[in-house]
């Protein structure tokens, strides 16, 4: 948004106004020669010679012109403008046709064997988030991953992974459809981009291949939660809370008060359960024993380096590594990229 400098502006009540002026007032020649012969003295008129011409008054000058106020700047029009934004409008269009006509396929327009490729960018939680928010969502994974499989061109399946976790739940719920497209035939592969950790790495531990860098950062097996004691701060703030409950261990967390030692034995509990469901996925996912993955889920963090030596990565490649791999489990001798996730048009607009 443009500002206006002081010198644009126009305090209220001044008499100058933009683009005009005012000339002076002027007052008339004549009524000062009137004036001025009023006030002089009268002498008689001397006869007039015969056949004398009349004398003539002599010519008034011409009034001065008054000073005509300049015009104001013109306005610059619009129109190219909004040639311009209609012309890359239909631009838009037109390609956004192309790519829906192509559902969504690199190469050729084809209905022939596609290997999909769906991405998990950012943090992961449940539900339905918006596409390009940097978080995602469960319910539009899973729509992808399930759409894939019941698109018969659709031969696997390809995951483009660059996050940093989220929540199991979230990761179970994308679990259930990998499940459901390899009990379908359709082989589903795991390309990791700069980090594939907690629940990140859980959904990759139940793909058929798994490839990442020397240097993506994966692993990360391990559960935590939090608990803030804010009761010094409320105390400062004068703030009483009175809670009432139905169930001694309801406001379990609650940060208005210091947590007991009986409400820490029972979160570690919960976070202890969690733990043992998702050390026993990834060892089934990998083909490990509990144990194998148990003494690797301290939590920390392995390089690509290091996770293939310790079993948890398949080999080193790219995107295209995996979609070769991906098409080769599959049988495929040929085949095109189908991104399901892409955004396109209709994305944007409904």
């Amino acid at each position: 948004m443009t500002q206006k400098t002081p010198s644009d502006s126009v305090p209220s009540g001044s008499s100058y106004r933009p683009y005009y002026s005012y000339a002076p007032e002027m007052k008339p020649i004549e009524n000062v020669s009137r004036n001025a012969a009023a006030s002089a003295p009268v002498t008689p008129a001397a006869p007039a010679a015969p056949n004398a011409q009349a004398a003539r008054p002599a010519p008034r000058p011409a009034p001065r012109a008054a000073q005509q106020p300049p015009a104001p700047p013109a306005k610059k029009s619009n129109k190219g403008f909004w040639t311009v934004a209609a012309l890359v409008l239909i631009l838009v269009v037109f390609v956004s046709a192309i790519y829906i006509a192509a559902d969504g396929s690199s190469g050729s327009i084809s209905s022939g064997n596609k290997v999909a490729v769906i991405h998990i960018s950012g943090p992961m939680y449940t539900g339905e988030l918006p596409y390009g928010s940097g978080y995602a969502g469960s319910d539009s994974i899973a729509a992808h991953i399930r759409a894939a499989v019941d698109n018969s061109s659709v031969k696997a399946i390809v995951l483009r992974i660059d996050s940093p976790g989220g929540t199991g739940s979230c990761s179970q719920e994308i679990n259930a459809e990998i499940e459901r497209a390899q009990s379908s035939g359709k082989p589903v592969v795991t390309s990791m981009g700069d980090q594939a950790t907690s629940a990140a790495y859980y959904v990759a531990s139940q793909t058929d291949y798994i490839y990442a860098t020397p240097s993506t950062i994966t692993g990360s097996i391990g559960v935590y939660t939090v608990h803030y004691d804010k009761s010094a701060a409320y105390d400062e703030a004068g703030i009483d809370v009175t809670m009432i409950k139905s169930g001694e261990m309801k406001d379990t967390g609650a940060d208005f008060r210091p947590m007991t030692a009986a409400e820490e034995k029972y979160l570690q509990s919960v976070i202890d359960d969690m733990f043992r469901i998702f050390v026993k996925d990834v060892a089934e996912g990998r083909n490990m024993s509990y144990e194998e993955v148990l003494s690797l889920a301290d939590g920390r963090y392995y390089t690509g380096n290091a996770a293939k030596e310790n079993g948890l990565i398949d080999d080193f490649g790219n995107l295209y590594a995996a979609t070769d791999k991906a098409a080769e489990l599959a049988g495929l001798n040929s085949y095109t990229l189908y991104y399901p996730d892409n955004l396109t048009l209709s994305s944007l607009l409904f």
